[in-house]
């Protein structure tokens, strides 16, 4: 919603069909897929809970997880939506 501004078309959002804007390849958006693999990888180098991790172990023991997690998640997503920002197929607005 940030990168968009709020601007995204609801209606498109429903529509499963190939054509549809928001359907992506095949009806995934590896981007997505790519930041929350990334996103969870890295909070489990920082969580301390039944497993603790190395940065987690480092730093004595604070559990970053989430915070970490998030922020990694998000930048690889922006990241890589930032590439495809007109293959969205949102109308842009003047």
């Amino acid at each position: 919603m940030l990168l968009r501004r709020n601007r995204y078309d609801g209606l498109a959002l429903t529509v499963e069909t190939p054509g549809s804007p928001y359907r992506f390849t095949a009806g995934v958006n590896w981007a997505g897929a790519l930041a929350l693999t990334a996103g969870t990888a890295a909070a489990a180098l920082c969580m301390n809970t039944l497993y603790t991790g190395p940065l987690a172990r480092v730093l004595g023991g604070v559990d970053l997880a989430l915070p970490v997690g998030t922020a990694v998640a998000s930048a690889v997503h922006a990241t890589l939506m930032r590439r495809s920002r007109d293959g969205l197929g949102m109308a842009q607005r003047a």
